[in-house]
């Protein structure tokens, strides 16, 4: 819409400074009519523009945002899948005896140990073996260390580790976009064995 404006902006400009120069006034006369008549139709045209003419393009929508939560629970899922945490985790096992949850253990173990092998590059956060003696300078990684015991106010701490930590190098969790609704994916449908 805006290139004809433009344009029949210019023919009136034109026009207007063409008349005077026309030696018959029935010409100076159909000038000044002609530039009516397209001031008229730029006027019908400027009303019938419902939106104003903007030069940049309207924004296209974008996908929907991973919600964190979403992960949170596929993770979960797929612990489920792979090692039956979830089932683990929420049976009662009260009156269980050791030899049942050590065959439990057993799967879940062997199941949660390949979700992350497979999804994580986890490694040892501190390479010396339990009980060794550890020596953490000023500066030291306050997030990656938790002490224990009777904490001198200033460091170098002295101390044993007694568990060298864990950090994840890496991440390769499949990444899911929101959904619409409030409600989050489903952990584990539910198994129906169809009869006869």
């Amino acid at each position: 819409m805006k290139n004809p404006i433009v344009v029949c902006a210019v023919v009136i400009a034109l026009l207007n400074i063409a008349a005077p120069f026309c030696p018959d006034p029935r010409g100076h006369f159909a000038a000044q009519i002609l530039s009516v008549i397209i001031g008229v139709a730029l006027v019908f045209l400027g009303l019938r523009t419902k939106k104003p003419i903007s030069a940049t393009p309207t924004a296209q929508p974008s996908a929907p945002a991973p919600r964190p939560e979403a992960e949170i629970v596929s993770l979960l899922a797929l612990l489920q899948e792979h090692g039956r945490l979830v089932d683990f985790a929420k049976e009662d096992i009260s009156t269980a005896t050791d030899q049942q949850l050590g065959s439990a253990a057993r799967v879940v173990h062997s199941g949660c140990k390949k979700v992350l092998d497979e999804y994580f590059d986890i490694a040892p956060l501190r390479t010396e073996k339990e009980g060794a003696a550890v020596t953490l300078e000023a500066g030291f990684d306050a997030e990656g260390h938790r002490l224990l015991g009777s904490v001198p106010e200033n460091p170098p701490y002295h101390g044993k580790l007694l568990h060298p930590g864990w950090v994840s190098r890496s991440v390769k969790l499949p990444r899911i976009a929101a959904k619409t609704g409030s409600s989050l994916p489903v952990i584990a449908p539910a198994e129906i064995e169809i009869c006869k």
